[in-house]
């Protein structure tokens, strides 16, 4: 079986396509990795087993790319220890007092979310920055910055 260089470029353009209604990032790299083999080919006799070959590794070199260097993280995993998140820096949005939780808001979701319920032991006015010192079940304790 051969394959010339526009089969290539074709299957590659037909997977891109076809990500638009996937939408799951994976033919998007299965397609990349096509179009590279179809450049490649077009430039040099390449047999099949060698297209086929060049096809894997562009794509699986593809998408080490975009893992390591592009991704960014959106949330957190779960099970994640909270030693992961102690010392990290919030804003107070709603005042922390001896009778009432209050509210921090991150930059970054921390551990899934960007707005966690804290206690203190000492009351932290809204607007001021406060420390994450430990993580107690569904609520972060803080100190004052």
């Amino acid at each position: 079986m051969e394959l010339m260089w526009w089969h290539w470029v074709a299957m590659g353009l037909g997977l891109i396509a076809m990500e638009m209604f996937v939408s799951t990032f994976f033919l998007l790299w299965i397609g990349l990795g096509a179009l590279i083999t179809g450049l490649l080919t077009a430039l040099l006799p390449l047999s099949f087993v060698a297209q086929i070959l060049l096809w894997t590794l562009a794509s699986v070199a593809i998408v080490a790319v975009w893992l390591k260097y592009f991704k960014t993280p959106v949330s957190t995993h779960a099970g994640q220890a909270k030693e992961g998140v102690l010392g990290i820096t919030g804003l107070v949005t709603r005042p922390v007092t001896e009778t009432a939780e209050g509210e921090i808001l991150f930059q970054r979701p921390v551990l899934g979310a960007d707005r966690w319920p804290i206690l203190s032991d000492a009351p932290i006015a809204a607007g001021e920055r406060a420390r994450v010192v430990d993580v107690l079940g569904q609520t972060l304790k803080v100190i004052k910055i």
